[in-house]
């Protein structure tokens, strides 16, 4: 450790040496709106002196004499400017420009610059990032689109709206958090995961992997994704879609924005709706007329899905006051027809229900103190509300026929079979939450973070049908504080980048109890304090080749769920421990040459390596006794290769990955010790994705376009228990699999207004094809989308 740090100090040393030039004329070179203008021309006039900006729009001319000069600045698409400077000798002075848009040029010429996308995977984040631009047209969900990405697997236990898995380098569930805007997912809404949010609300994905930036505030283990909503520009825009499919499946989303550039007022906001009867065909074992089983071939008769949600944004950017100030509110609504348990064994349930509702709002404010200082906040709560049901007398056959009822002295039964009755219960939760980040510029070279984030849930319920003891009817507090600290440097002109950070932890559980006959009160107390840090550092040996060496000692809180229980399929916990984790990445990317008369192609890898401790487990069992415990230790290690191709005139796209991880149980002592060595179960260690684009222009009219696509993901066999446990029908191999999709989508604009039309087939070679736990998921399927965009 003191290596680390010596080599880093040593880093920091070297730029420092590169940032102490004397006689420098440097500043920021800005767009109207204050965003920075990459590849700006700055010069003194008459003179041979000149340089660019970078991708922050900073400038430095050096080593410059005393005297009077006029400074000019330009850039293709902005009207030139320029300032008279007078400079001392041994003078540096800051000189910042603010260009205005030059629309003629703008409408005769070409803009090149980073893209966002580019500016951070650049950084010294261990980073990959999805542009949605092609996505919105097609008709893959969200959890579809981020698994084509190498270290990513993303499964499920069936259709639209069955539960996810999602999984990165590994890693899973609550070790990996999620985030819209850099706010936790679930506190916007989205209760029912990432799949569930509609593509056409987002602009592109960013995956950390492993090693977490502070502005989160979040106490992640594996890794985190963050969902960046369109950015707000002048005007009015926005888009709608609607896309129906196989097993009556209909998906509806609709999303506006506008601002006003000489108020600063701006709105934005839209709603969705979902819903499919996920009535696939699923193989099963029936007993015939002699009890004998067999197996046969039937429709999901209870698996249906509909959920439904709006936001909505209103406030005020730009000001002298605040560069934004903004209300958010939103409020959802999901139903979920549960069809068997999480291994689909035993009896299906044909009357089972999940409800999920959830209402909130969000303040944001930021404001620049200062030219180097910047203050960005918000503020939220959240309430949610879950409902889960089994009140019914029936007992279904997989066919859906009710082929006999219970009787339990008259009363309301229940179809699950470690349920003592019927069930009616509500679990609800109150959330409290801020996310602020401060951040000051010393200098171009070197910045300094700072991020504070509390968020305190509490959680209560209530099963309708107990009139005794009811361990729902428990008031449970969840308070956290998760805090960082991040040191940036950037030296050499922009190819070294270093940051360095630390994090605290603090975490508070309580629960409260009244145990009838005497209503004697059970208080549970425990509180936890960890730290955290890590390194992240970037080099880039030329413009084609670049490499990253990113590290986080990563702590991940037990999260509400793995405490309380879900108030449905998962019991409480309330001895979890925090787990802990080594994170280490070591990257190389290699790229052609920009040559715009020729292909381009990119070649990228990354050695992982995750190390665990007290690794927090789920451990399936039938019905309603699942529970979350701790593993003692684990460990994953893996590989992950990436590459792309694009013809010259951009016709043709090629993308490959793979990922290769063992993801084992290192524990020699306690609960799973029986199974060192065994790969943690339910979790694949090899799988592969291929995506191909064609597209032809001006194919029925002009300026119009038909693209091609295709994709396929291959998945190697695995177990869902433990590899040498010693139960057949639990151990139960998952098989390997290959699935294809194909579609094609026309594209064309009317008076501004763009129009796209995709149809397409998933699973086009009928595949059967299973994932979580050995679920079987949906056959062939073919859908059709239409979007427009204004």
């Amino acid at each position: 450790m003191k290596l680390k740090f010596t080599i880093l100090i040593c880093l920091f040393q070297i730029t420092m040496l590169f940032a102490q030039d004397k006689n420098v004329i440097s500043g920021k070179v800005l767009d109207e709106f204050g965003n920075p203008i990459v590849f700006a021309h700055v010069s003194i006039n008459n003179s041979t002196l000149g340089v660019v900006s970078n991708v922050k729009g900073w400038y430095e001319l050096k080593n410059i004499k005393s005297g009077t000069y006029e400074i000019k600045v330009s850039s293709i698409g902005f009207v030139p400017k320029k300032q008279i400077i007078k400079l001392s000798d041994g003078q540096k002075k800051e000189l910042h420009f603010s260009l205005k848009s030059d629309l003629e040029a703008l409408n005769s010429v070409v803009i090149t610059a980073l893209s966002e996308k580019s500016k951070i995977e650049r950084s010294a984040n261990a980073v990959a990032v999805i542009d949605t631009k092609e996505a919105k047209l097609k008709t893959a969900d969200l959890g579809e689109v981020i698994a084509q990405i190498q270290g990513v697997s993303v499964r499920r236990s069936g259709g639209l709206g069955s539960k996810i898995k999602f999984s990165l380098n590994g890693l899973t569930g609550n070790q990996i958090r999620f985030f819209l805007d850099d706010i936790p997912l679930r506190f916007n809404g989205y209760t029912f995961g990432i799949a569930t949010v509609p593509v056409n609300l987002i602009d592109r994905v960013e995956i950390y992997k492993g090693v977490v930036p502070i502005q989160f505030g979040a106490d992640a283990l594996g890794g985190a994704v963050n969902l960046i909503s369109p950015k707000i520009i002048e005007g009015f825009s926005g888009t709608a879609s609607y896309q129906i499919g196989s097993f009556d499946s209909h998906r509806t989303a609709v999303y506006i924005k506008s601002l006003n550039k000489n108020t600063g007022v701006f709105f934005k906001g839209g709603g969705f709706y979902d819903y499919s009867k996920n009535n696939y065909k699923v193989d099963v074992e029936v007993p015939d007329e002699d009890g004998k089983l067999s197996q046969v071939t039937v429709p999901r008769f209870h698996d249906a899905y509909k959920g439904y949600g709006t936001d909505f944004t209103m406030g005020v950017k730009n000001k002298r006051w605040a560069k934004e100030i903004s209300l958010k509110g939103f409020y959802t609504n999901y139903t979920k027809e549960i069809q068997h348990n999480n291994l689909m064994t035993g009896i299906p349930y044909g009357e089972v229900m999940s409800y999920r509702k959830s209402l909130g709002t969000i303040l944001t404010y930021k404001k620049n103190i200062g030219q180097n200082i910047a203050l960005s906040s918000n503020w939220g709560y959240n309430y949610s509300e879950r409902q889960f049901t089994d009140t019914s007398n029936c007992v279904y056959n997989w066919f859906g026929e009710c082929i006999f009822k219970k009787t339990v002295f008259g009363e309301i039964s229940s179809q699950l079979v470690s349920s003592n009755g019927a069930t009616n219960e509500f679990t609800w939760n109150n959330n409290l939450f801020a996310r602020i980040n401060l951040s000051w510029e010393l200098n171009e070279q070197n910045s300094i973070k700072v991020t504070l984030a509390p968020t305190n849930v509490r959680q209560t319920g209530d099963n309708r049908f107990v009139n005794s003891y009811d361990p729902l009817n428990a008031h449970r507090n969840l308070f956290s504080w998760v805090n960082g600290i991040e040191y940036n440097i950037e030296g050499l002109e922009g190819t070294l980048k270093n940051s360095v950070f630390i994090k605290t932890y603090f975490q508070k559980v309580k629960s409260k109890s009244f145990i009838p006959p005497n209503n004697k009160q059970v208080l549970t107390e425990t509180k936890t304090n960890n730290f955290g840090y890590g390194n992240g550092f970037n080099y880039r040996f030329t413009e084609q080749f670049s490499t990253k060496l990113t590290y986080e000692y990563a702590t991940r809180l037990p999260q509400p769920d793995e405490l309380f229980g879900d108030g449905q399929f998962t019991l409480s916990n309330l001895e979890l421990e925090p787990e802990s984790s080594h994170n280490a990445n070591l990257e190389f990317s290699l790229a052609s040459k920009n040559n715009f008369l020729s292909s381009s192609w990119l070649v990228h890898t990354n050695v992982f390596l995750r190390k665990i401790k007290n690794h927090i487990l789920f451990v399936p069992s039938a019905d309603r006794t699942n529970i979350y415990r701790n593993v003692f230790e684990a460990t994953s290690i893996g590989v992950e290769i990436a590459g792309n191709w694009t013809a010259a005139n951009e016709q043709l796209k090629f993308a490959v990955n793979s990922t290769y991880q063992n993801f084992y149980n290192n524990s020699n002592e306690g609960l799973f010790e029986a199974f060192y060595g065994d790969r943690i179960p339910n979790t694949p260690y090899f799988f592969a994705n291929g995506v191909v684009d064609y597209f032809l222009k001006n194919v029925f009219i002009k300026n119009d376009k038909l693209s091609f696509f295709g994709n396929t993901r291959y998945v190697h066999q695995f177990f869902r228990s433990w590899e040498s446990a010693g139960i057949a029908s639990f151990k139960k191999e998952i098989p390997s699999q290959q699935l294809h999709n194909v579609g094609v989508t026309y594209n064309r604009t009317v008076q501004k207004i763009k129009y796209a039309l995709t149809v397409e087939v998933k699973n086009l070679t009928n595949e059967k094809n299973f994932d979580f736990y050995g679920v079987q998921k949906p056959n062939r399927a073919f859908y059709i989308k239409l979007i427009t965009q204004f």
